[in-house]
């Protein structure tokens, strides 16, 4: 990405978008932003535009909520109010189409571990949130205490981490690969779930209630995301 003029465009929008309550401002930019940007300097394609940020936005795990109100910064940034309701309309059926695309559509397995995807990991939590089951299961979040400094160390240690997720979950619990050096399964609360949490005993190891919505627990995921 270039770096942002003073008084820029994209630098209103990203600074409406912060003050609206966007939640990561690194992940805040996309190839899709300067395609909104380029639609609304030429005034055409615009429609195409919205939909196509829509679904980056989905794609990296924003809720709808927070994705409509940064399109609405952008038209706030261009001194014009609210979004078009067909701007608006088309933002939100990207979004849709990217957020709840079937999953055989989707790349669900991480190649290098074997994990599913963090886009996959996704995917099941919408589905434990529309059938309202939130409060009955928990994220497990494991990773090295310490991160090796070489590549091949790193790589290693990801592999081991991988083998002792399956080792712990062997039902059908989803674990996904989280980040470079984390994973995450979403398992159900019982008695027996901490007990089986023994083969990551060398790893740090947390046990998280999921939030209340599921944008929040969206935006954890987003944290969760980013390279120790």
């Amino acid at each position: 990405m270039d770096e942002d003029i003073p008084g820029s465009l994209r630098s209103r929008w990203r600074k409406r978008s912060l003050e609206a309550g966007w939640s990561l401002p690194e992940d805040w930019w996309t190839p899709a932003v300067e395609h909104a940007i380029k639609a609304v300097n030429r005034g055409h394609d615009l429609i195409r535009a919205c939909a196509a940020l829509g679904g980056a936005r989905a794609r990296a795990g924003v809720g709808i909520g927070e994705g409509m109100n940064d399109l609405a910064a952008l038209f706030t940034a261009l001194g014009l109010g609210e979004p078009p309701f067909t701007a608006a309309r088309s933002f939100a059926v990207g979004w849709t189409e990217a957020s709840f695309a079937p999953v055989n559509g989707l790349c669900c397995e991480d190649p290098f571990t074997g994990l599913a995807t963090l886009t996959y990991l996704r995917t099941r939590l919408a589905e434990v949130y529309r059938g309202s089951l939130a409060a009955q299961h928990r994220l497990v979040v494991a990773e090295p205490y310490e991160r090796p400094g070489d590549l091949a160390g790193r790589l290693a240690a990801m592999l081991a981490l991988a083998g002792a997720a399956r080792q712990a979950f062997a039902g059908d619990e989803t674990l996904a690969q989280l980040a470079p050096a984390r994973v995450g399964a979403l398992a159900r609360v019982g008695p027996a779930l901490v007990p089986r949490l023994t083969p990551l005993e060398v790893f740090r190891v947390s046990v998280n209630r999921l939030p209340d919505g599921y944008e929040q627990a969206l935006t954890l995921l987003r944290t969760l995301s980013l390279d120790p």
